[in-house]
């Protein structure tokens, strides 16, 4: 097997895939590419190598791809130019002769059904480019980060309660750590070209459910209430949330709560070997319960 190279390396997802992956394969196999060498120092005393490359400098990508054979892309992040910085990477990995890409996209119903501003085109897009440029490629699905529902309906739940423009929606949260891992295992076996995976906790929940969990935890009535969009997004902005993040988390509640995440997978489970963690657990480590 040739050298598989993480992108994003110091981030969340990035470096969870590369602690996995280590697991898996020979540390001397894995390169992790990084924007700042100053952050990466924990990479290199797992017998990483660290490379340096930059999603909108393609000179620094071509660079950073010798000798790959396959790429673990992280995608960009939102409020930027992902389908140009995605484009670079793609055209780097033509330019440097990797063989085959993966590709983090973000789970959805069908290609129309309600998107997200400033994700689900860029997705679309991506994932069109990759189709086209003669590369392997995986789409690599990931659901709602379980990791960052504090941040969804306040880290004062647990205390009391929370409200969310989510209706009746459902959702099937996983932790990054176990998405990682399944990603890692994908990279680590033979095939999977041409492919689209959704990769899940194999359960969905609605925000009804993850109060009874908070309740059952803490021995204590936690109750949700149902808001509209506009109201969230405007408690949000009075708490000091940039306007065109609070409408983006509104976005994604929407989406929520018209069913677009409610879709379950056993892939993630099948790659592990083992079921993904439950409700419970997930609310356990999203409020360090």
């Amino acid at each position: 097997m040739g050298k598989i190279l993480i992108t994003g390396a110091t981030g969340k997802l990035g470096s969870a895939v590369v602690r996995s992956l280590v697991r898996k394969v020979p540390a001397a196999d894995v390169v992790a590419l990084v924007r700042e060498g100053s952050k990466a120092q924990w990479l290199s005393d797992l017998g990483v190598e660290v490379r340096l490359g930059d999603y909108t400098d393609v000179e620094s990508l071509v660079k950073a791809f010798a000798g790959v054979e396959k790429i673990y892309l992280v995608s960009a992040v939102a409020f930027s130019d992902r389908v140009g910085q995605h484009r670079n990477v793609i055209h780097a990995a033509r330019m440097a002769g990797v063989r085959h890409v993966f590709y983090t996209s973000i789970q959805r119903v069908s290609d129309d059904y309600c998107p997200i501003e400033g994700v689900t085109a860029s997705d679309l897009e991506t994932e069109a480019m990759l189709k086209s440029s003669g590369l392997d490629y995986t789409i690599v699905r990931h659901p709602l980060y379980a990791d960052v529902l504090a941040m969804y309906i306040g880290k004062d739940a647990p205390q009391k309660g929370f409200s969310a423009p989510a209706g009746q929606g459902r959702v099937a949260l996983t932790n990054i750590d176990e998405l990682a891992e399944g990603g890692a295992t994908l990279l680590s076996q033979p095939g999977h070209e041409h492919r689209a995976y959704l990769l899940n906790s194999g359960q969905t929940w609605s925000f009804a459910d993850i109060a009874a969990a908070l309740s059952r935890i803490t021995g204590k009535a936690v109750h949700y209430q149902p808001i509209a969009t506009a109201t969230f997004i405007a408690a949000r902005e009075a708490e000091g949330w940039p306007p065109h993040v609070a409408t983006f988390i509104g976005d994604w509640y929407r989406a929520i709560e018209k069913g677009a995440f409610d879709q379950t997978s056993r892939t993630l489970e099948e790659l592990l070997g083992r079921k993904p963690k439950d409700l419970e657990d997930i609310v356990r480590d999203a409020f360090k319960l």
